[in-house]
């Protein structure tokens, strides 16, 4: 039951929580998106270099492969474990068949840690440069940083409301003269358009929800043709002074607890996803045979759950887990907008639509 009225609960404020990212002896180095500063990070790891492999997930989408391939690097997928844990003894023949000048990493939905993984790389060849993907991982960083990858990389506007901001934490300077000023016109579509979802959470009024999410999809195009690197924008500078990490981290691990003891039993979950726990989970994956029919129905009903992700050919062809991944797997939400009562409702609705 939604109670209204009642005492005012506490005012929380900001903690800093992304100005404190210093204190882990990093260099930071703050973009426009997720995309270009893997782009930079891809343009770095470059340097000084003639051959350019690298290993990267077979469960990864475009726009974490079109980076490297679009700076020159020649890519090679390694197959996942059923917990999306990698495949260790795959990933070191794989290292000896090839011999790579960097792997890409990532901890999906925070319960698949990449520790061993990264240590097989840095103990077969320490030159090997490791970019690690924490955008599911944001407000974990602290928790999980290894002292063994060379750069983390996260999509900051997929955990919080900016309008546009990625973040890179690195070991040394990421080369600066790469970073193009300019490209405001994507951050200031973005704010509007998120400035009319705002309004549209009292008003409901359809045509605006048109309009908006038309923009949103405009902006999308604008950085899906991206060729050069922006720096984050004044404005989204701005809002992540506002960002309180450790109120979104209790959040969130509130609401996926909340959650997955609603559909345990109900709906397959990847194994081990309960490990999320121990950090600021991204998302609750669930896995479904008719997938693309459930998505509808959940969409229909309010919940959006995105598809993580569709997946090429060639990477389908290397891992059957990451294939099975990219046919069936459904992201439902269960971030810091939510509370108690958004969280049953949700788990009433996912319910429904995978029963019918």
């Amino acid at each position: 039951m939604r109670e209204f009225g009642s005492e005012h609960p506490a005012i929380a404020l900001p903690d800093g929580y992304f100005a404190s990212l210093e204190g882990l002896g990093r260099k930071i180095t703050y973009l426009r998106s997720g995309r270009e500063a893997l782009l930079l990070t891809a343009m770095a790891a470059s340097a000084g270099r003639k051959d350019k492999i690298i290993l990267l997930p077979a469960y990864c989408c475009w726009s974490m492969s079109a980076p490297f391939e679009k700076a020159g690097w020649k890519i090679f997928y390694y197959r996942l474990q059923e917990d999306l844990t990698i495949d260790i003894d795959y990933l070191q023949s794989l290292l000896v068949e090839y011999k790579p000048q960097a792997v890409l990493t990532m901890n999906f939905y925070g319960s698949a840690s990449t520790d061993r993984a990264v240590k097989r790389v840095k103990v077969y060849d320490k030159r090997i440069t490791v970019i690690e993907d924490f955008s599911h991982c944001t407000f974990s960083i602290k928790q999980m940083i290894n002292a063994d990858v060379d750069m983390y990389v996260s999509s900051i506007r997929k955990s919080i409301g900016i309008c546009d901001g990625s973040i890179i934490l690195s070991k040394e300077m990421m080369p600066t003269i790469y970073i193009q000023e300019g490209g405001i016109e994507f951050s200031d579509q973005r704010y509007e358009a998120q400035m009319e979802k705002l309004r549209y959470a009292w008003s409901c009024n359809q045509e605006a929800k048109q309009d908006f999410l038309s923009v949103i999809r405009s902006c999308e195009g604008i950085i899906n043709e991206f060729t050069t690197v922006h720096p984050i924008s004044e404005r989204a500078k701005q809002m992540l002074l506002l960002v309180n990490g450790e109120e979104i981290a209790y959040a969130r691990r509130q609401n996926m607890k909340h959650l997955i003891s609603l559909l345990k039993g109900v709906v397959r979950m990847v194994p081990g996803i309960e490990r999320s726990l121990d950090g600021a989970p991204f998302s609750l994956p669930i896995l479904v045979e008719n997938r693309d029919d459930v998505q509808i129905k959940l969409a229909k009903s309010g919940v959006y759950a995105p598809v993580l992700w569709p997946i090429c050919e060639e990477a389908q062809q290397v891992c059957v887990i990451s294939k099975m991944m990219g046919e069936q797997m459904l992201s439902i939400p269960m971030d810091q907008r939510y509370d108690w009562n958004d969280i049953e409702n949700i788990a009433e609705i996912v319910k429904r639509c995978v029963s019918q």
